[in-house]
């Protein structure tokens, strides 16, 4: 499978112009012949969104940029960054999520497991984290999806508790062949 990494600049709050750039480096990268594309974690809010995710319609605004990315997205997997809402009663308002688009659907959301808390990063404070994750097919083959730190922290003490899990190792072990992994 050909996968084309967009590695494109997204500013923060700047969700119309932040889904032009993914727009275009769809086109690209299905001009390249790859079968997917897979985009940086939080590519339509810009990261880090910080107090933004507090904001209904800026969550409504990365979903809907989403759903016209999907309308675009012919022919090829993205898998794109975003503000998702977390699930109703869930405890927070948003999640940080990546969804996999094509041929006009938003087929699935992964919501990220392990939001840090250290140094210049506060994600537990605005984003409710994965309760589960699984393998999807993606042209075929089995795939995990995770985002940012869920690949390199195993086991990692997290806000204060120690987190005993590995998302790639539990993907792994349900059958993902392969882990795509949206970072900023």
């Amino acid at each position: 499978m050909k996968v084309a990494l967009a590695q494109i600049n997204s500013t923060v709050g700047d969700v119309p112009g932040n889904a032009r750039l993914a727009s275009d480096a769809i086109g690209r990268a299905a001009a390249l012949g790859a079968e997917a594309v897979v985009f940086p974690e939080l590519t339509l809010s810009g990261y880090p969104p910080l107090d933004l995710v507090e904001r209904p319609r800026f969550i409504e605004a990365n979903e809907q940029a989403l759903r016209q990315l999907a309308r675009e997205a012919r022919g090829i997997w993205a898998v794109v960054g975003h503000v998702a809402a977390a699930p109703a009663g869930a405890g927070k308002r948003a999640a940080n999520a990546a969804s996999v688009l094509r041929d006009g659907r938003v087929l699935l959301h992964r919501h990220k497991t392990l939001l840090p808390t250290y140094d210049v990063f506060d994600e537990s404070r605005y984003f409710q984290p994965a309760e589960a994750n699984e393998p999807f097919p993606l042209g075929g083959l089995p795939v995990g999806l995770v985002v940012c730190e869920d690949a390199w922290n195993d086991r990692c003490f997290w806000e204060h508790r120690f987190y005993d899990t590995d998302p790639v190792e539990e993907l792994a072990e349900a059958g993902a062949a392969l882990i795509l992994n949206p970072s900023a």
